[in-house]
């Protein structure tokens, strides 16, 4: 007769090929091809319960099909929020129920209308969008002012549209509307004639004629269109008009206006002969008021301040602002008449790196509050999204979608924004990407509206359900058989790592984006079971390139059908983009398979056990026990504890003792940590198929015959080396 250990290997040491033998049987496979084809109809747990072919076959494949009658007791099960600790599920000591809960979710998807992933990832776009403003005020301020100088005639700027626009931007005009041959009239105008073309329509009161005056006072044109001196603009002109273009076209101060102020502030201060030069410039005024944060105060006021004497206790500053504004008075060098001080200019070099200093700290102030508080008011406004209407109807979030992906206020209109948002970012045919327009395009994919308007469920690598899980036994398999300060300090790490995997997954578009994360990878493989460490780069990248459809393909290739299980759990296509097509109903992809391997196994293990009832304990053992975190686990489990009792030669009546002392004996007899390690169970399963066969006197009659030289008995030397095989 063969032994249990030979035969437990003969199905064991090529389990792939076992497990393929047992999905080829007619029965089995027809079984799971109507598991397969069906469960994705299933939107509910009655109708799933009332399926007894499916029901069944997922009770099977969790180890409950002796439960499979109790469809109220399983009804409660499935109905767990298993996010809820206090949950049904949850409370139940056997995890077999809470793990069939969780590859189901009857539980309706929470809808969103953006995740917080989406609004952090949309509000640093805004913040990316604004700070280019600089850079692109900075170019665009760099062209004009080295091709103006170039323009010879009225044409040559007419003629040159982004010259022409950007002077009509600083001076307000939109230029859709205006003709060249009206630029060229308003250009030429003699500004100081009454009845010149320009000053006629500030007359008749026309659209924009005071800032066409403007911008015929800012150019130096004769009225036939030559110039009237060496260049369109004159230095002065030329600053003047850059200002106002900075002025108007940056949303919030920038640091490119920061930097030209400080220029134009240093350059002009060396000039300064009188307090009352500083104050009538406005920019230089309202640069000292910002460096001093003086507010709005008024230029006597100013001016009474900076001509104290600072050594007078009874001074204007002393009396009327204290330290402070005697301070303010020694950074400049005016007399007490307001002129500069004989042979020093109005600030020093300290006194003017103060000033600068000062102006560099504050000068955002206030545009940094007015973004923050539109931020926070776009926050707000954003959690009571509930349709797209919602969203485009609000000003401030409107506001906020304008400036972050780059549109002008009339360049889209509300329906064709909504046929935007709507649009399914993975559907090559949505609006959003048929437009090739990359703006619309972002934007469709930092929202959740379904096809009609409403907030839907996110798409992610991972469903919330499914993180949760993850999150959970990630810290759950890290902290296993730890104690005391080791499991503490194991269980602070693991929850710091979970929960970064949680935050990082739901902000990963591909595949290459997740391989590029190692420590969010790492967290899956270890909820999985597997052994980061051993884990390869060039590994995960063959096995996520693999095709989940070809059994010959490199993923399903692995011995560990884990690895298969663990890519059809993302939600990936074919070219490692995100799918909505891996959604299932109550099952996604991952777990349709993951129910389908265990069955497999539980079929495998019963088949086994049809002809060797310590098979089959020896296969379970095998898959299950690595899971046990503590003796009382293994105790909980019949099946375990059956092996446990035949491996160290304890009878049946061992699980009458006290729970205690039985796990003290556990304790004593095994260290649950090695069966981790596929070696040393293999060596521990050695020992209990050996004990087996030992009890019920089966043994391989060859084996038999060379090692008692003849005899069909057991030698006491054969006993004796039983007896020391340990785990």
């Amino acid at each position: 007769m063969v032994s249990t250990y030979l035969s437990y290997n003969l199905v064991n040491r090529d389990i792939k090929a076992s497990l393929n033998r047992t999905a080829s049987d007619p029965v089995v496979t027809r079984q799971t091809e109507y598991f397969k084809e069906n469960i994705g109809k299933v939107t509910t747990v009655e109708e799933f319960l009332d399926d007894y072919q499916l029901y069944s076959y997922a009770m099977k494949a969790h180890g409950l099909e002796e439960m499979t009658y109790a469809t109220a007791f399983m009804k409660k099960v499935l109905e767990s929020d298993l996010s809820d600790d206090s949950s049904f599920a949850n409370q139940l000591t056997d995890e077999r129920y809470r793990n069939f809960a969780a590859s189901f979710q009857f539980s309706a998807q929470t809808t969103d209308s953006q995740t917080d992933a989406q609004q952090a990832e949309l509000l640093e776009k805004y913040d990316t969008a604004l700070a280019a403003e600089s850079d692109t005020l900075e170019a665009d301020s760099f062209y004009y002012e080295t091709m103006v100088d170039k323009v010879t005639n009225v044409s040559g700027l007419v003629n040159n549209s982004r010259l022409m626009n950007y002077a009509l931007d600083a001076y307000g005009i939109d230029g859709t509307y205006y003709t060249k041959d009206h630029l060229t009239k308003v250009l030429t105008s003699d500004t100081s004639d009454p009845d010149s073309y320009v000053n006629q329509m500030v007359a008749n009161g026309s659209a924009n004629a005071a800032n066409f005056l403007k911008l015929a006072q800012a150019f130096d044109f004769n009225t036939d269109g030559t110039l009237s001196g060496a260049t369109a603009q004159t230095a002065a002109q030329k600053e003047a008009t850059v200002s106002l273009y900075v002025e108007e076209e940056q949303t919030y101060v920038t640091d490119y206006y920061r930097q030209r102020e400080r220029a134009y502030y240093e350059s002009k201060m060396a000039t300064i002969t009188n307090v009352d030069e500083l104050t009538s410039d406005e920019r230089l005024f309202n640069y000292v008021k910002t460096a001093f944060q003086l507010g709005s105060m008024s230029a006597s006021t100013f001016k009474q301040i900076v001509t104290s004497d600072t050594s007078d206790p009874d001074s204007y500053a002393a009396t009327n602002g204290g330290d402070a504004w005697v301070a303010i008075a020694g950074k400049f060098n005016f007399a007490s008449d307001g002129t500069v001080d004989a042979g020093m200019t109005a600030q020093g070099s300290t006194q003017l790196s103060s000033t600068h200093s000062g102006f560099s700290t504050y000068y955002d102030d206030a545009d940094e509050k007015q973004k923050q508080d539109l931020i926070d008011l776009f926050k707000t406004n954003v959690a009571e999204v509930e349709n797209v209407d919602d969203l485009l109807s609000d000003t401030t979030m409107r506001l906020v979608l304008q400036r972050t992906f780059g549109f002008d206020a009339n360049e889209f209109s509300t329906s064709e924004l909504k046929r935007a948002l709507t649009s399914d970012f993975t559907d090559p045919n949505s609006y959003a990407n048929k437009s090739k327009d990359s703006r619309l395009i972002e934007m469709s994919k930092l929202f959740n509206f379904d096809s009609e308007g409403k907030a839907g469920v996110p798409l992610s690598p991972h469903n919330s359900l499914t993180a949760t899980m993850i999150a959970k036994q990630y810290v759950i398999n890290e902290v296993r058989f730890l104690e005391g300060s080791e499991r503490t300090s194991a269980q602070e790490a693991a929850t710091k790592k979970a929960e970064n995997y949680q935050e990082k997954i739901q902000s990963i578009d591909t595949v290459s984006e997740l391989l590029a994360d190692r420590e969010v990878v790492d967290v899956v493989i270890g909820a999985y079971g597997l052994d980061p460490d051993e884990v390869t780069d060039d590994f995960l990248k063959q096995i996520f390139n693999s095709d989940l459809s070809d059994p010959k393909s490199f993923v399903n290739q692995q011995p560990d059908n884990r690895w298969a299980e663990l890519v059809a759990s993302f939600n990936f296509d074919a070219n490692g983009n995100l799918t909505r097509e891996t959604i299932g109903t109550v099952q996604q992809r991952g777990e349709i398979l993951e129910t389908v391997n265990k069955y497999m196994r539980q079929t495998l293990e019963e088949t086994e056990g049809a002809s060797n009832e310590a098979v089959r304990l020896a296969l379970y053992f095998q898959r299950a026990a690595p899971s046990v975190t503590d003796a009382y686990g293994l105790i909980a489990d019949d099946a375990l504890m059956a092996v446990f009792r035949t491996t160290f030669g304890y009878s049946d009546e061992f699980s009458n003792m006290d729970v205690d002392q039985q796990a003290r004996i556990i304790e004593d007899n095994m260290d649950l940590a090695d069966l981790q390690d596929p070696a040393k169970m293999e060596r521990f399963l050695q020992r209990y198929t050996a004990m087996y066969d030992t009890e019920n006197s089966v043994v391989d009659s060859s084996a038999v015959t060379i090692l008692s030289g003849g005899s069909g008995s057991i030698s006491a030397d054969l006993l004796f080396s039983l007896a020391q095989l340990k785990v």
